[in-house]
């Protein structure tokens, strides 16, 4: 049994650029010699000439490389489980993440990486009263941990990104690059992202999304009324909407849903000859266009003989695909027989929907005032000026959530800005509504409100998320399993230190001080790249209990010291040998030990040897 090691890949998240190098070795191993990449024999490889220059049509800004290589950084942190904070813990799939959203977003690259169908956020609009994330090249988990005052010591402050500072747009840009681009990498194929924006950085992230998704991914940019009356106190212009920039992993990929047909548009097909395929619509016979086979003269059921087309026009089908419809009762001549010919549109045989435009009034979709409504009747506040200035309607979201997912498809939705948690609400709604069972993962900072009633923001997205819970019983999954992001608890050799002796003494025991089975369980499953919602199970063999997640996919023995004797390892082990094979995961099974659980080197070997023998070639101990 081997001990788990710093470079094993379940100690870390997932390493982006390994793993676009691994990739690219695959496509081109050509472009690879013993000294690393030749990126001039990658460029001939993809049928480029030589580079004349680093210039490129782009936003660029100081700080952008730095963005860049932060992205690409792995996180040494960890998602710290809240069962006493979350609902219905043990049956829910959904996620509420306390945490800075960079960090939680490395951390789920392996376990998320290709499964998420929508993206839904609000970010801050950068207005100079907006909270920016400050981040740290070095040490991401430890910098947010001083920020949010888990950790002693100076450390930063969470502030606004006021419009005096020099690098007013350049923080902004540092803060969205990043967690875009991490983004992406968890979208599905057919994933689309939605982003909410104002007039002051639109522009601006417009040109990094075109960047990270391709401009050939855009879709559109859509823009919501989100004021029900003008404001007479602008100084020029009354500002009435955002924007929604839509982007799709792949455009060629993503479909948008059809938005429910209005009372008005069906109100126009009626049934005046009775026809058995039911309501119809008339419309036109003619068209503009040139068609060489529709200039032929016709004559109507009541007798009448209409030349041909109007000047200027054509008939829209050839002589003989006209006779076939009117064989069918599919062209309406008017109730004399007598009229110039119009086909009818069956209500039943139309597509059930409507195709989804750029312009959504607040009528349609809601205003902000809705949805401070909206949040006052889930959270109470004990002053009002405790409500957010800028929350989004649950109707906004349903819309979004109609174009983007479908209800019996589990289909995954990410708010990594969420805020009053609108997005968990809506999503919960849509499911109540028509049955559907869409996920959530939320993931919100706690930036601190300066209340009593709910400290921070993350507080009041898991109180909006309990009281949805509370008013919706019909919705299939109400709850939400709750993590915090904190530092890993599983340590590692600090290659930096010198004290080699202490550090070897310290890490006789690489479980941290402080965490429960539970928190390094969780802990090994984001390792494994395991989704964070998986049912877990706890059995006893031998008096030693083992954890057992996704049904059969990683077992975890994590006891007290010397407490796997030999006189427990075979009832231990056989139990394990059983228990997978009444589950029969499909996949590869990981079994971990706590290393110090062992009271000897004996016990140990044993029980590598008795899993070997039954094919469990995953086994590592911590």
């Amino acid at each position: 049994m081997r001990r788990m090691r710093p470079g094993d890949p379940e100690t870390r998240s997932l390493d982006l650029v390994g793993e676009n190098v691994t990739q690219l070795k695959k496509l081109f191993p050509s472009a690879f010699t013993e000294d690393g990449m030749d990126v001039d024999a990658l460029r001939e490889l993809l049928g480029g000439a030589p580079a004349e220059g680093r210039e490129k049509f782009g936003l660029t800004w100081h700080g952008k490389q730095r963005s860049a290589e932060l992205a690409r950084l792995p996180s040494d942190g960890t998602l710290l489980p809240r069962p006493a904070e979350s609902v219905d813990w043990d049956t829910t799939r959904n996620l509420m993440i306390e945490g800075d959203n960079l960090e939680v977003l490395k951390l789920l690259q392996k376990s998320c990486a290709h499964k998420v169908k929508l993206i839904c956020i609000d970010p801050p609009y950068n207005t100079g009263r907006d909270f920016i994330y400050p981040d740290s090249f070095q040490h991401g988990v430890r910098n947010y941990l001083a920020l949010t005052g888990r950790l002693d010591g100076d450390g930063g402050r969470l502030s606004s990104n006021v419009e005096t500072s020099g690098r007013y747009h350049s923080a902004w840009l540092d803060m969205m690059y990043p967690r875009l681009f991490l983004a992406r990498n968890l979208l599905r194929e057919d994933g689309v992202v939605f982003v909410c924006i104002d007039d002051h950085e639109v522009h601006n992230l417009r040109a990094v999304m075109d960047e990270i998704f391709g401009p050939e991914n855009f879709v559109a940019t859509v823009i919501w009324q989100k004021v029900y009356s003008p404001k007479n106190s602008a100084r020029h212009f009354s500002e009435d909407h955002d924007y929604l920039l839509v982007y799709a992993k792949d455009a060629d990929a993503w479909t948008p849903g059809l938005l429910p047909r209005t009372d008005e548009q069906n109100a126009a097909y009626k049934n005046p000859d009775n026809d058995p395929r039911g309501p119809w619509k008339a419309d036109n016979f003619t068209a503009r266009n040139y068609y060489s086979k529709g200039t032929y003269p016709i004559t109507t059921p009541g007798g009448r003989v209409i030349e041909g087309p109007p000047p200027g026009t054509y008939w829209r089908y050839s002589e003989r695909t006209m006779r076939a419809m009117d064989a069918d009762n599919r062209i309406w001549w008017g109730r004399d027989g007598k009229n110039r010919p119009a086909v009818k549109r069956f209500l039943s045989e139309v597509r059930q929907g409507r195709i989804p435009q750029t312009l959504w009034s607040y009528a349609e979709v809601g205003h902000n005032q809705d949805a401070k409504r909206e949040l006052l009747e889930r959270v109470t506040f004990a002053s009002s000026d405790s409500v957010f200035d800028t929350p989004k309607p649950v109707r906004l979201i349903r819309r979004i959530l109609t174009l983007a997912t479908r209800p019996d498809t589990e289909d995954i939705v990410l708010d990594f800005f969420a805020g009053s948690g609108t997005t968990g609400d809506a999503v919960l709604q849509a499911n109540a509504e028509d049955g559907g069972n869409r996920r959530h993962i939320l993931v919100q900072i706690p930036e601190p409100t300066g209340h009593t009633d709910h400290p921070t923001v993350a507080d009041i997205t898991r109180a909006r998320l309990r009281a949805a819970a509370a008013a919706l019983p019909a919705a299939p999954d109400r709850g939400f399993r709750s993590f915090a992001l904190g530092e890993s608890g599983i340590l590692r050799w600090d290659t930096a230190r010198q004290d080699v002796e202490r550090q070897t003494l310290e890490l006789v025991d690489t479980v941290a001080p402080g965490r429960t089975d539970q928190d390094v369980l969780y802990e090994l499953l984001l390792g494994r790249g395991l989704d964070l919602s998986l049912p877990v199970e706890r059995r006893t063999f031998g008096g030693v209990a083992v954890h057992c997640a996704g049904g059969g996919l990683l077992f975890a023995c994590l006891p007290a010291p010397e407490t796997i004797g030999r006189d427990r390892v075979e009832a231990l082990a056989h139990g394990i040998v059983d228990w997978r094979k009444e589950l029969d995961p499909a996949g590869e099974v990981s079994v971990y030990f706590r290393d110090i659980a062992f009271r000897d080197d004996v016990a140990k070997a044993t029980m590598a040897a008795i899993l070997d023998q039954y094919g469990f070639p995953f086994v590592k101990s911590l």
